[in-house]
């Protein structure tokens, strides 16, 4: 599964609406770049986006030199002892890439309010971690889905331009979320149905992030 694109997603807390502020690309030509997305950013600002750091907002700039190695900060030393669990749980085992590696592990980090979302093509070879969105307004019990479950999903049936794109998750008859944009790409490409297995929940008295695996579907 190549990735030759991931968007950088911001939002100002838990809840609020994620905006893509800018795009890490590879290619052969340019090698890895950045940069900003205007007219999101300039969305971003009014809800106190101030830059990723070390990009000073330029909108007409694409940044070359070392990208890799500032986004790679956001990736866990191979030193540490939970490495192995760490690439087990964002189904990276054999990924040696950084660029990859980013894309797959979404950078998240707990200190701050950045995503970094793979862009992916539907293919066979399709298999990566995301978390469902929407939890916050849909206030699900605890156990209202459990790890291994098998979850469906089907477009959103909207006349409007934006939620034309949404991918609605169930689990059974139950609304339990939708699939974070740019992830939902290759649920709207692909010609085959994708299968959709819950690998991880946080939660306490409700949900509060359920981790599915998204791969192609033999069946």
């Amino acid at each position: 599964m190549k990735v030759r694109k991931i968007y950088v997603s911001w939002r100002k807390g838990r809840g609020d609406r994620r905006l893509l502020i800018g795009v890490i690309e590879r290619t052969v030509q340019e090698g890895i770049t950045f940069h900003y997305i205007k007219e999101n950013v300039e969305l971003a600002k009014n809800e106190g986006f101030k830059d990723y750091p070390g990009f000073p907002i330029e909108f007409d700039k694409k940044y070359q030199e070392n990208n890799l190695d500032i986004f790679g900060l956001r990736l866990l030393p191979s030193d540490r002892p939970d490495y192995k669990k760490y690439l087990d749980f964002w189904e990276a085992r054999d990924v040696k890439d950084k660029f990859a590696l980013l894309a797959l592990t979404q950078g998240i980090l707990p200190t701050d309010n950045f995503e970094f979302l793979g862009f992916y093509n539907p293919d066979k070879k399709i298999k990566f971690v995301t978390d469902i969105c929407g939890l916050t307004y849909l206030e699900l019990p605890k156990n209202t889905v459990l790890p291994g479950d098998r979850l469906v999903y089907e477009r959103e049936q909207s006349e409007h331009a934006y939620e034309k794109t949404a991918i609605k998750v169930f689990k059974g008859n139950n609304h339990i979320g939708y699939i974070k944009n740019i992830h939902n790409h290759p649920f709207l490409k692909s010609k085959n149905p994708l299968k959709l297995t819950v690998k991880s929940i946080d939660q306490n008295g409700m949900i509060r992030q359920i981790f599915v695996l998204v791969e192609y579907s033999r069946f």
